[in-house]
């Protein structure tokens, strides 16, 4: 059988079918539609044959050139794939050459061999840990650090109430609360949109919020995780600094986890590229898994230099 992969705008893409193929392969929750649609400026896809495989472009124009970026709050994407007749650098070199500059995360599933077979690209291996679920949650609480329970037990002698039902809105300002030094890049328009995301996972039952609170009813650490058939995403949290002296979000990732053990479902401990997150994911018994992070620079000189 002949092998076609076609590149779509947004606009030609028959979203029914380009989510269901996410759904058979056990896509992540980035890859759907609706989540693309809110955290992508532009998104468009390449398709082979009637949508046996789909990997969406998200992209953006610049000082007019196209560029490949990666979205805030959207760890990875890459190839969803039923077939293995095609691999992920077909698809790489299917990527028409209007995008000048790639800047690109792709998921685990999607690892480019050595030597990259795909002209002027660079790729670079990132860090991410996984816990599997499958375990009951005693089980699991064994493979804890022996900071973690030391965390927990000191969330414990403070008191702290874990509150459920908070909104996304209200997680989302605490988050921004806390974070906006370290965050500066990321903009107002872009938390409008996760927390659009958030709202329709929430409408999907693919979302839970966790927020630690004082006796008094002062929140000093919040929680948004997603969760599908498969993962739970951990997407974003953190701790006041009060928080951080309580053990506070030890509390909560600890309460995340006991939600989904027990299940086939694997948590993804986001972000943890980043060694600091990775110290905290690893107190929880995650292990290591990578991905990769594509980078191409096709501009002209001298624009080139500015992304060296």
């Amino acid at each position: 059988m002949t092998t076609a992969i076609q590149y779509l705008k947004r606009n030609e893409i028959d979203i029914v079918k380009c989510n269901a193929c996410i759904e058979k392969n056990n896509g992540l929750i980035y890859g759907y539609s609706w989540w693309l649609d809110n955290m992508s400026a532009h998104w468009d896809a390449l398709i082979l044959n009637d949508y046996e495989a789909v990997m969406p472009l998200t992209w953006k124009k610049k000082y007019g050139f196209y560029y490949l970026y990666q979205p805030f709050f959207t760890a990875s994407l890459g190839l969803f794939a039923n077939t293995h007749a095609i691999s992920i650098a077909d698809f790489l070199r299917a990527v028409p050459s209007k995008f000048r500059f790639w800047d690109i995360d792709i998921s685990e599933a999607n690892i480019l061999p050595e030597p990259v077979s795909v002209a002027a690209l660079t790729v670079h291996k990132r860090l991410n840990l996984f816990l599997d679920l499958q375990k009951n949650h005693s089980d699991l609480i064994s493979q804890y650090s022996r900071l973690t329970r030391r965390s927990l037990e000191k969330s414990h002698k403070h008191n702290l109430v874990i509150v459920y039902n908070d909104t996304p809105e209200d997680i989302i300002a605490l988050y921004r609360k806390s974070y906006h030094t370290a965050h500066r890049r990321i903009t107002n328009k872009d938390y409008h949109a996760l927390l659009s995301c958030c709202n329709i996972a929430a409408g999907k039952s693919h979302l839970k919020t966790y927020t630690a609170h004082t006796p008094e009813g002062e929140a000093v650490a919040f929680y948004i995780v997603l969760y599908d058939k498969n993962c739970v995403y951990s997407l974003v949290g953190g701790s006041t600094a009060k928080g951080k002296s309580m053990g506070a979000f030890y509390l909560l990732t600890n309460a995340a986890i006991q939600d989904h053990a027990g299940t086939n479902k694997i948590f993804r401990f986001e972000g943890s590229d980043i060694s600091g997150i990775a110290f905290f994911n690893r107190q929880f018994g995650a292990t290591p898994v990578y991905y990769q992070h594509l980078r191409m620079n096709r501009l002209p000189f001298p624009v080139k230099l500015l992304k060296q």
